[in-house]
């Protein structure tokens, strides 16, 4: 016959790997919905008046809830029964104490509410006015539940919950309790019998989310997924240059407008990654340069025919100053060159509304300067 220490430890092991075995099941005592996070119950108005305010859940981790290990509800899965649901003491659904009126879900559970005229409702309240510390709980029966084992971790509301526990992913918040001591981490609600479950969709780890280890960095996700890793890094790679050449495709066609005809320019520019502004920029000066040395070389040309012998006669039909001022070799001038350029939206467009770089370059091409 075994030592009574010896029995002890044996019935200890037994009821362990009974519990276990129920956690891992699709069902659930509906005592173990019951979720309480210390929150005190306050008045929504002033402290003479009958309305109060509850902080159900603040999104955190409830550590070491008698049934689940470590608790969190996913705000992004849960909701309300009703837009309104009824607010009970200790969970006692004879025990009323009032309704919501406002119910929120943001990044906390928030409630808030009238109290009843009934006698236990405005004791309770009179308590609470006293500075009787109230406690919150929520009866939250989940539909899909996460389990998380001892050693793996999931994220939830932007925290990081350690098993064992588990984490209601989807959920209804039926109603919302006044309690003295709330879910105590090591009882049951008496108002919730055991012998009623809660059946939900079971996620076990091998599933989905929950992870032996964190991933802190690149290189421990490429040694623990070797595979999913290269795939990623892969198709990464592949999105990153088809990204790139459509931007290099647009560059140059944006490179190509701002030079023109200056295929030499172009290429420069783009070598050179120079912005739009930057090739304008250029295009202009170059034409403003091919342009001075066109007036210089004709102006060369004139002293040098002036110089040459001419009968007085002749000279007299042919003295330069009766030719239009700043024609060009082509025979147009200045003021024509602009008339054109004002004439034509397609020019303007092509120059970007610049009329001194039109006429530059003009000027420039007529000359055979312009390649």
């Amino acid at each position: 016959m075994p030592y009574p220490n010896e029995h002890s430890a044996r019935l200890k092991n037994q009821q362990a790997k009974k519990k276990e075995k129920q956690r891992m099941e699709d069902n659930a005592p509906s005592s173990a919905c019951v979720l309480n996070e210390k929150m005190e119950v306050t008045f929504a108005d002033s402290e003479n008046g009958n309305k109060f305010r509850i902080v159900g859940y603040s999104g955190g981790i409830i550590k070491n809830h008698w049934y689940w290990g470590n608790l969190a509800i996913d705000l992004t899965g849960v909701k309300f029964f009703k837009n309104r649901i009824p607010v009970l003491e200790e969970h006692f659904k004879s025990s009323r104490i009032g309704f919501t009126t406002k119910q929120e879900i943001s990044d906390k559970v928030i409630v808030e509410g009238e109290f009843l005229d009934n006698d236990n409702a405005q004791a309770l309240k009179g308590d609470i006015k006293k500075g009787f510390p109230m406690e919150a709980s929520l009866f939250c029966p989940p539909s899909v539940i996460e389990r998380v084992q001892e050693g793996a971790s999931v994220k939830v509301n932007g925290q990081t919950l350690r098993g064992p526990g588990a984490v209601f992913r989807k959920g209804v918040i039926k109603e919302v309790s006044m309690c003295v001591f709330g879910a105590d981490s090591n009882t049951k609600s008496t108002a919730l019998a055991d012998c009623e479950t809660v059946k939900f969709n079971l996620i076990k780890e091998n599933n989905v989310m929950a992870n032996q280890e964190e991933i802190t960095s690149l290189e421990m996700f490429n040694e623990k997924h070797p595979d999913l890793y290269s795939e990623l890094f892969e198709k990464g790679k592949a999105e990153g240059i088809a990204e790139g050449e459509q931007n290099q495709r647009a560059q140059f066609e944006a490179l190509q407008k701002a030079c023109g005809e200056d295929n030499e320019l172009l290429v420069k520019c783009f070598k050179e990654q120079q912005t739009v502004e930057q090739a304008s920029h250029l295009r202009i000066e170059k034409l403003e340069a091919a342009n001075k040395q066109l007036s210089e070389k004709n102006e060369e040309t004139t002293t040098t025919e002036t110089k040459a012998a001419v009968e007085p006669a002749i000279q007299e039909f042919t003295d330069e100053s009766t030719q239009p001022a700043n024609k060009t070799e082509g025979g147009d001038t200045d003021a024509e060159l602009k008339s054109q350029f004002a004439a034509s939206e397609e020019l303007q467009n092509e120059f970007g509304g610049d009329e001194k770089a039109y006429v530059a370059y003009m000027k420039a091409d007529k000359a055979g300067q312009v390649r």
